[in-house]
This record gives C-alpha cells, structure tokens and sequence, in this order.
C-alpha cells in the first residue's frame, strides 16, 4: 500500500522537460497582458484602482488558463501539480486507461480509488523516460487484474510510441 503524500521526481522520478519552456510564456503573457492595459488606461480614460484591480483580475485568469501543470512520475505515481492543487495518480493500480482517436490525443488514466488525470500525448513523446517508467507501471497494472479498461488502449499507445521513436532515430540519421 503506498502513502498518500505524494513523492518528489528524484533520482528514480522523471519530470516534464517541456513544462518549464511551456510555463515561461504563460506568466509573460499574462504580465504583458497587465502592462499593456494599465498603459492603455494611463494615456486614456486615466488609471484608477477600480480599473487597476479589474485589469489584474483578468491578467490572473488569463494566467490560470495558459499556465501548464507540472507532471512528475515516480515508480508507481504521477503527480500533477496546478496552481492550486496536487493530484496524484497511483499507475501501479490503474483501473482504466483511455486514449481516444480524437484530434486532441489525450490519455486519460485514473486508478483504482478513482483519481484521474490526463496527459497529452506529444508531452509522453517529448518525455522518454517519462513514458516508459508509466507503461511499465500500467503493465504491472494489468498483471495485478486492476486495469480492467484500457489493455488496447495501451498495446495501441505502446506500438504509437515505437512508430514515433524509430521516426525520431530515421530522422536524425538522414534515413527519411
């Protein structure tokens, strides 16, 4: 049985590699959302702290909406960490794992005390180890019998990646 508190990506942990290069340009978007408005109203109608405050409030939503969670597997548990909350998602005991073919390309994995999370498909390919330490997570999953939805889904997800690595080798060799 694992504890609940949730454990940092360390030396057996893996972290998004584009979660930082991703988060930079939310906070730049939403400060410049700020400046440019009070600079609107300063040479305008005229800066109040009405105005002031309601141009803060909609640079901070603007700031939740592109600001990215920050996704950390260690053996056995994701972490997604918002602005607000933390989710953690036990992958050793999924009990389902879904990836429609859709255009957003999304796996959605909830485990067996029904904790879910979701998480982009390029941010998988774009993280390696990230992906292989989660596929063998649901494979023990599945050999335990909790994932009882999702065994296509991730035989599909697995042969996805393989197509996607040997892409990326080709590539950088000059073979496509």
């Amino acid at each position: 049985m694992h504890d609940p508190t949730p454990a940092p990506a360390g030396a057996d942990g893996h972290e998004d590699v584009l979660w930082r290069p991703e988060a930079r340009p939310a906070v730049v978007i939403g400060t410049a959302f700020l400046v440019a408005a009070l600079l609107i109203d300063a040479v305008g109608p005229g800066v109040t702290l009405a105005r002031t405050a309601c141009w803060g409030c909609l640079a901070a939503v603007l700031l939740l909406v592109l600001f990215p969670p920050s996704i950390s597997l260690a053996p056995g548990r994701l972490l997604v960490r918002g602005l607000f909350t933390t989710r953690v998602v036990h992958t050793d005991r999924l009990s389902a794992l879904q990836w429609p073919a859709d255009v957003s390309e999304r796996v959605v994995l909830t485990d067996v005390r029904g904790t879910r999370a979701q998480l982009d498909f390029c941010l998988l390919r774009a993280n390696p180890s990230l992906w292989l330490q989660l596929e063998a997570d649901a494979r023990e999953s599945r050999r335990c019998g909790s994932l009882v939805r999702g065994t296509a889904c991730l035989d599909r997800l697995a042969r996805r990646m393989d197509e996607e690595a040997a892409r990326s080798v080709f590539r950088s060799s000059g073979i496509d």
